[in-house]
């Protein structure tokens, strides 16, 4: 089974959303590929990924700068129909952002199935089981399930050698300029800061 597992870097770390999607896919599969895009200064951080087994590819273009969830889904998109795959897993959020925003827009604009904030994934007879804070969902491959953190990223192997990491940049995506970076973004942040009200307490309630 092939997984594609979207990652983002922010101040040099791994999205810890993220990490925990990377290690589903690996205990689900040994063929997993990572896909971030970033500034190609990231890819130190994301080398280390290699030494787990997966292939990395960095997304990054001049032309992709200040890109929004809706323009990073399309560039994303375009990455991802360049490459097989059955299963695509994302970190729920961000914890910058905290949109949880592009994996559902990915999984549109691919137009395959959809399953949000899984606690635990399982693949069998080409069917997506995942564990999820609303209850158990069951769909069929190919599919996008964006992951809670209720996996922690392993150790690589001391024996293990880092691999290499691919960069794409447009020239191979191809994608439309009018949809990224800024002026394809429709989403403008006039301001950003931390609550000093304290923390919200929230309880997850069924439709009924």
């Amino acid at each position: 089974m092939k997984i594609l597992v979207c990652v983002k870097v922010i101040k040099g770390e791994l999205n810890p959303f993220d990490e925990s999607a990377l290690e589903c896919a690996l205990q689900l599969s040994n063929d997993v590929t990572v896909l971030s895009m970033c500034p190609e200064s990231a890819a130190s951080t994301l080398l280390p990924l290699t030494r787990l087994g997966a292939k990395v590819i960095l997304i990054s273009d001049a032309m992709y700068a200040g890109s929004d969830t809706l323009a990073t889904s399309y560039i994303l998109s375009k990455a991802v129909s360049l490459l097989e795959y059955d299963l695509i897993l994302c970190g729920r959020q961000t914890v910058d952002g905290d949109t949880a925003q592009v994996g559902p827009m990915l999984s549109q604009m691919l137009g395959i199935s959809l399953v949000t904030n899984a606690l635990s994934v399982s693949v069998k007879d080409m069917t997506v089981n995942a564990s999820t804070r609303m209850g158990d969902e069951s769909v069929n491959l190919p599919a996008l399930v964006t992951v809670e953190r209720g996996y922690v990223l392993r150790f690589a192997s001391i024996f293990s050698n880092p691999g290499k990491v691919q960069v794409w940049d447009n020239s191979k995506l191809l994608c439309d300029s009018s949809k990224c970076g800024l002026s394809g973004s429709p989403t403008r942040v006039l301001k950003a800061f931390e609550s000093e009200r304290g923390k919200r307490k929230c309880k997850f309630i069924t439709m009924d």
